[in-house]
């Protein structure tokens, strides 16, 4: 028989489970699961091609060699468990498990580099606070989708704490692992790793003496290391910086300067506010960027060298920013331990600024936070007192004006949750995200043993379960796409495999997962082409062919025009005959769109929204040789 646990013990366990219960809430809030898409379709293909190779070879991913894909691990794990389970079933539970990973690993690491207390803020900080990086409208650390950039991600971090502790084998070998989960972000890492290790012994510098055999290895023209040395020709180099801007830093927005400039202040106040193990990770953060951002900008912008621009050095800012994201939150413990609330509404407000519609009003306030002390010396109290309750009007003001616009889309949508996610996206907003879990801290702190169990068990648990519940997000339209995984027979006639569908213009999980079928053109097919000139060339003849045909369904689907004229919309003759005619280059064999032409469908599908039981869309698929004979015949023959 078992002892009971002393009071202290049972109190700390207690605290513990609370702790991890509020992060969980976190991942469950603010990472809600979307569906297969972006990236995660890619790799879905990626998959599919390893099992279905006869069907998915002729693809525009894989007929020219499949990208990127051959340096990672990752579709052949999951070609293997779709063995065992279905795409939806496999790519939910992977994200969810992606996510648990990330938030553990980043826990070890930050309780390596952060004394108590402030290490649990950070974490906060990490998990609630804005993850975008780069090129800020596409990328963030711990994305919402099933790729192995989350997975490499954690096991970095991992190594990160390893090397914290001292532990340089495991460091070593959890590094190894991510690389071969994605190379790229494990390359990015390491580009802050290696100053870091150089501070500790300067015997790391001769490190860069491995780059003299890859210079021989690009020399003697051994792929891919040719690339460090061979240019993209221009009209390669044209298609690159049309289609993937995030490779070139002089194509990047403003605002993703202006996320990245927060990112080095930050970096920089922190490796002196905080100094010690975290301050010397802030130090290798800042040289790390340099070093990727730089190397970007002479090889990639000024050179454009073919393996530079593959490798996306760039990518070292998911690092630096997760370092930036942890160190927020740790100044804001420092402050609030300091009783200094208004030093901490001004870092509230300057963050707020720089992540919303501010411009760069924010550097006002970033650049008051560090002199405040000093400024605030001289004067009286009620002086600080004034700059925290502007602060928060500030705050206040700009939370207003986010609901606002969150409130407009909300009403779009019908007012429906399963269509438009308000509580989520109100959530997201930075102060709210990060400010509601420290509250629950301070009042968590302040509780006797009594109260504690009380909102453990009356606040907590039912969050979790809320929480959990409110997790996946997907719209129905996705849910009817995943639920008919390999229906072949979806629109009721017999598609022969080697055929190449086009199903609207951004759909990739048409084709890919509902009619186990190639797809003939998507923009995300083109997400491999830096690695592959032949894929680059393909993809622009594709788009040319089908360019009037993506005008049209834009005209159609414009919403400044009235409902009633969107509904009569078809895509025109010219641009039906130009996607379908025969000729020198590849053309698709079937189009699947959400309209009634004038030509004969091959069969339709319509998907039924759960709630209002109406039909949401109808998809009908249309094939080319049918669609050319009834032009020919006269309906809607183009003259």
């Amino acid at each position: 028989m078992s002892l009971p646990a002393p009071p202290r013990l049972q109190h700390s366990r207690l605290t513990a489970i609370a702790a991890a219960a509020l992060g969980l809430i976190l991942i469950l809030q603010l990472r809600r699961y979307a569906g297969i898409n972006h990236d995660s379709v890619l790799y879905l293909g990626q998959a599919l091609v390893r099992r279905w190779p006869e069907i998915y070879g002729n693809d525009l991913v894989f007929v020219h060699g499949g990208g990127q894909s051959q340096y990672t691990l990752f579709p052949r794990l999951v070609a293997q468990a779709l063995a065992w389970t279905d795409p939806a079933t496999l790519f939910m539970w992977g994200a969810l498990a992606a996510h648990l990973l990330f938030a553990a690993a980043g826990w070890f690491c930050l309780t390596a580099l952060l004394p108590r207390g402030q290490r649990y803020w950070a974490w906060l900080g990490v998990l609630s606070l804005p993850t975008m990086y780069g090129m800020v409208r596409m990328f963030g650390y711990s994305e919402q989708f099933f790729t192995p950039r989350p997975l490499a991600e954690g096991l970095c971090l991992l190594g990160i704490g390893m090397l914290a502790r001292q532990r340089w084998f495991l460091a070593a070998a959890c590094m190894a692992l991510a690389a071969l989960f994605h190379p790229l972000q494990a390359i990015a890492s390491a580009l802050i790793v290696w100053p870091w290790a150089v501070m500790q012994d300067r015997r790391w510098l001769h490190a860069a003496w491995f780059g003299i055999p890859l210079l021989g290895l690009a020399v003697g023209g051994v792929p891919p290391f040719a690339g460090l040395l061979q240019a993209a020709d221009e009209n390669w180099l044209y298609i690159l910086r049309d289609n993937t801007p995030q490779l070139f830093l002089t194509r990047w927005t403003t605002d993703d300067f202006r996320f990245l400039l927060m990112d080095v202040l930050v970096l920089a106040y922190s490796w002196h506010a905080l100094r010690g193990a975290f301050g010397a990770w802030c130090v290798a953060g800042l040289a790390g960027l340099g070093l990727g951002l730089g190397s970007t900008l002479l090889l990639v912008d000024g050179l454009h060298l073919i393996l530079p621009a593959g490798l996306q050095l760039w990518r070292v800012h998911w690092l630096a920013h997760w370092l930036a994201m942890a160190a927020i939150a740790a100044l804001l413990h420092r402050d609030m331990q300091a009783k200094n609330g208004s030093r901490a509404l001004l870092l509230a407000f300057a963050v707020s600024l720089a992540w919303g519609q501010g411009g760069w009003l924010w550097l006002a306030p970033a650049l008051l936070y560090p002199a405040l002390p000093r400024i605030m010396a001289e004067r009286p109290p009620r002086v600080e007192r004034l700059v925290g309750w502007m602060s928060a009007a500030g705050i206040l003001l700009l939370f207003a004006s986010y609901a606002y616009s969150e409130f407009v889309m909300f009403r779009m949508a019908h007012y429906r949750l399963d269509l438009y996610a308000i509580d989520r996206r109100l959530l997201v907003f930075a102060p709210l995200a990060l400010g509601l879990p420290l509250l629950g801290v301070r009042l968590w702190e302040r509780l006797a043993t009594g109260g504690r169990t009380l909102l453990f068990v009356l606040v907590l648990c039912p969050l979790v379960m809320v929480s959990a519940v409110r997790w996946d997000l997907r719209s129905p339209e996705v849910l009817a796409f995943e639920r008919a995984t390999f229906r072949t027979d979806i629109f009721g006639v017999r598609i022969p495999e080697d055929a190449q569908v086009l199903w609207g213009y951004e759909t990739l999980t048409g084709p890919w997962l509902v009619l186990q079928r190639a797809s003939f053109f998507s923009p995300h097919q083109l997400s491999g082409q830096v690695f592959n000139r032949d894929m680059a060339m393909d993809g622009r003849r594709r788009l040319n062919r089908l360019y009037p045909l993506l005008e049209d369904d834009r005209f159609c689907k414009d919403r400044a025009r009235a409902a009633e004229e969107r509904a009569r919309c078809h895509i025109g003759d010219a641009a039906m005959q130009q996607a379908c005619a025969a000729g020198a280059d590849e053309r698709p064999d079937y189009i699947v769109l959400p309209y009634e032409q004038p030509q004969r469908a091959a069969g339709a599908w319509t998907i039924m929204d759960p709630v209002t039981h109406d039909a949401q869309v109808t998809w009908r698929l249309y094939r080319c040789t049918d669609v050319m004979a009834d032009l020919q015949l006269g309906k809607g023959i183009v003259r």
